[in-house]
């Protein structure tokens, strides 16, 4: 490998032969590569490397393999370039084993930016692959990292059978001028934003305890990334649907409680979040920034709007910044949601027919209605799109 291009795990040139979708051989290694993240105490006190090893344990993966059965023979494209997120810890573990799942051979690159971070759990992955009964799984793998150059990054993508792009809409733009074999497919993951839907009837009614329990699940989704997932809420939209308004301050002042035990708020948390608001500030006309609320100190930030306009736009909060909105109907929704809208968070208005009402009214955003606790839940069907679908193919024939 090029002196300039650090091999992590995996072998220097991965064999491409393709695979069936959710072969016994990934679906062991990852089952355990599970066990090994969530045994190891370097990375079992990671949340995010923790939280991949609780996703691709062997319950969860079976029933990924169900989900995506065919009577007809599926198989993977080949080699898949990954090219990582810097901003998501973990992510370039996810898109691994989403690539191996479709039964592809994988070249991932993470960014240098995040090498001591996620360190332990590259380290885990080694391991792993480093053992005699997965000789098959790392005679497929690369994991690489190096500054960014585009030289390299086109090299790999002209020899490849697909390629799965994580980042900003620039990093896509760059990525898609770099071609690639006339056969190779392409799946993006460009600039994404999230919102919550709260019922205030609802939030009115919870006991303390329940309130924690709800606060501890939307930290999760929220400070737990920094909200830097696309799919992390920076709008909170309360349906006023009865109950008592003050339920919302009783709720930011719970989630800012369980930032104070759990969120490690340092100066350049700090310094960015009172950035963006500055920014969210001085810049929003429609809707405007009415005011802003404080809990917990500089903890949670917390900006009123001054009404919604129709489509939002990109609302970016960040380190405890968000922003808070008000429906007096939930048909005031689908109007509200733009394309670059992902994630829905539902608390008290049930996921499924919220969805629904979306579909019905063919709203131009949303492509995943979730409960509090689930935003970062990666899915093999992400972005409204069958991500084991796209990296992989179907032999037919007659019926």
């Amino acid at each position: 490998m090029r002196d300039n291009i650090t091999l992590l795990a995996g072998v220097e040139a991965p064999e491409s032969t393709p695979w069936q979708s959710f072969d016994s051989r990934a679906l062991n290694f990852l089952s355990d590569l599970s066990a090994e993240v969530l045994g190891a105490p370097d990375t079992r006190r990671l949340e995010a490397a923790a939280a991949f090893g609780f996703w691709c344990r062997r319950p969860r993966l079976e029933a990924l393999a169900r989900r995506h059965a065919s009577p007809l023979p599926r198989l993977g494209r080949g080699l898949i370039f990954h090219l990582a997120p810097s901003n998501v810890p973990a992510m370039f573990a996810y898109t691994m084993a989403l690539g191996l799942l479709a039964g592809n051979a994988n070249i991932v690159r993470l960014s240098s930016r995040r090498a001591e971070e996620e360190a332990p759990l590259v380290a885990a992955i080694g391991r792993v692959l480093d053992r005699p009964e997965h000789a098959g799984v790392k005679a497929r793998t690369a994991l690489v990292s190096y500054e960014r150059d585009d030289t390299i990054t086109a090299e790999f993508c002209a020899r490849c059978d697909g390629r799965v792009v994580w980042g900003g809409d620039a990093t896509v733009a760059a990525l898609r001028a770099m071609p690639m074999p006339p056969h190779a497919v392409e799946l993006c993951f460009p600039d994404r934003w999230s919102l919550a839907l709260f019922s205030q009837r609802y939030f009115s009614a919870l006991d303390d305890e329940a309130r924690r329990t709800l606060a501890h699940r939307f930290y999760n989704d929220t400070y737990q990334m920094d909200q830097n997932a696309c799919s992390s809420p920076q709008l909170v939209l309360w349906l006023a649907d009865g109950g008592d308004p003050d339920c919302r301050r009783q709720w930011w002042e719970t989630v800012a409680a369980e930032a104070e035990e759990r969120y490690p708020f340092g100066p350049f948390q700090a310094a960015r979040k009172l950035e963006r608001l500055c920014t969210a500030a001085m810049t929003m006309e429609a809707p405007a920034a009415a005011g802003v609320e404080r809990y917990g100190g500089n903890l949670l930030y917390v900006v009123n709007l001054a009404g919604l306009t129709a489509p939002l736009p990109e609302l970016k909060g960040g380190f405890g910044l968000f922003f808070q909105g008000e429906l007096s109907s939930l048909e005031e929704l689908p109007p509200l949601t733009a394309p670059k809208v992902q994630t829905l968070v539902c608390a008290g208005v049930e996921p499924r027919e919220v969805a629904a009402l979306l579909a019905e009214h063919g709203a131009r955003g949303v492509d995943r209605v979730v409960a509090p606790g689930q935003a970062l839940e990666l899915d093999t069907i992400w972005d409204g799109k069958d991500v084991i679908a796209a990296l992989s193919r179907m032999i037919g024939g007659e019926v």
